[in-house]
């Protein structure tokens, strides 16, 4: 700067000229400077990165140091160099005789350095988020997409706050100061908001629900799958494929129910009833119970004695659950009856199906409650139907 400076003196320059044209021959070489450091990150700094990373096993810094990551980077880096020269500049004396001259670069590039490192926040907590969605390893255990969303929220408002106390030429701290008056306006200005990260955090930590679970909450007419928890909605999509949208401390302050253990499980339960007409159980002969042998409805081991048709036809179902490969015989199997109704004396199924699939498991269940009622009169049953209301003839 000095060297320039005694050039344009020696061209016949005056001494407040040659600091001006020297200040701004400064600063266009300066932003030159920064905009080719920019440039060398991007073209040869970033690659060389992203080489790294691919060698690594490891997935995290596929997220962290993606493209998107690396680009924001690019940017904030022109912005460190020129803050950094920019006294050199000035230097001369020039901001004493142009203050304002001197605020606009000192102001310009705080704001120019707040936006950008706002942005890599913003595009690194997005990364961050889709990392813990999206990979299996992390899915579940780890899932922060709504403290991301929080914390992407957070870094704006400071961000905005800086901005607009440096474009005033005031501190950040003194502006942020300013605020805490209206700081309860703030809070319920966000407060769905607080309270979806304070129930995202309860939901993630406790392990109660994450995107791809199946959940139910008859309250709100909710039956589908989870696709996204973020930090003010949870978004099921219903299986008539219509979608709901609920709050997040909704999950935690009424109940539902997640059927992520049935699908974790060994298979999902089948508990249905039969209503047997009580008129039509009656004692099972020795001939009965030959011919139910003899037409493979029953084991051979059968001890008819004492028994009634409806002990025959509970072992016949559960012979048959036996047998079906499609039915989970590690879990509990049984027709047990229950206590007698109005409505005649309920014969109930209870087991498990290995197939979880909501549409093959009713076509199953179906088959075989229907296969059930079809071989009643094979025992001598009838199912309990209620007699039709008659008229009187007028």
């Amino acid at each position: 700067m000095k060297l320039l400076q005694d050039f344009l003196l020696s061209l016949n320059a005056s001494l407040p000229q040659a600091k001006l044209l020297a200040t701004v021959a400064g600063l266009l070489s300066f932003l030159l400077i920064a905009w080719l450091c920019g440039c060398i990150f991007r073209r040869a700094i970033s690659p060389a990165i992203q080489k790294i990373v691919a060698r690594t096993h490891a997935v995290w810094d596929d997220y962290v140091f993606n493209t998107c990551v690396l680009n924001s980077l690019s940017h904030v880096v022109p912005g460190v160099v020129f803050f950094v020269l920019l006294p050199i500049a000035f230097e001369n004396g020039t901001a004493d005789r142009y203050p304002y001259f001197h605020e606009l670069f000192v102001r310009g590039t705080h704001i120019y350095i707040t936006v950008t490192i706002v942005r890599l926040f913003c595009v690194f907590l997005t990364n961050v988020g889709r990392l813990t969605s999206e990979e299996e390893g992390y899915n579940g255990r780890h899932y922060l997409i709504g403290l991301t969303q929080f914390l992407k929220l957070a870094v704006i408002i400071i961000g905005v706050v800086a901005g607009v106390s440096y474009g005033f030429g005031r501190s950040p701290l003194s502006l942020i100061a300013g605020l805490g008056a209206v700081a309860t306006v703030f809070a319920f200005i966000f407060k769905d908001t607080l309270l979806g990260l304070i129930s995202g955090i309860q939901l993630s930590a406790n392990k109660m629900i994450k995107p791809g679970d199946w959940i139910t909450m008859p309250k709100y007419d909710v039956n589908g799958i989870v696709e996204e928890v973020s930090l003010v909605t949870v978004k099921i999509r219903n299986f008539d494929n219509t979608i709901s949208t609920l709050p997040p401390y909704t999950l935690i302050s009424d109940s539902f129910r997640n059927w992520k253990g049935m699908a974790d499980g060994g298979g999902r339960r089948v508990k249905r009833a039969i209503y047997v007409d009580i008129n039509s159980v009656r004692p099972a002969s020795p001939n009965d119970v030959k011919r139910w042998k003899e037409a493979n409805l029953l084991d051979a081991d059968f001890n008819p004695t004492d028994s009634t048709n409806l002990t025959a036809f509970r072992h016949f179902i559960e012979r048959y659950l036996g047998r079906h490969p499609e039915v989970n015989t590690g879990r509990w199997l049984m027709a047990r009856q229950l206590d007698p109704t109005p409505h005649g004396l309920p014969v109930e199924v209870y087991f498990y199906f290995i197939e979880r699939e909501f549409v093959r498991y009713e076509h199953l269940a179906a088959d075989c409650m229907e296969h059930f009622i079809a071989m009643m009169p094979e025992f001598g049953l009838r199912a309990y139907q209620a007699p039709l209301a008659t008229t009187s003839p007028k």
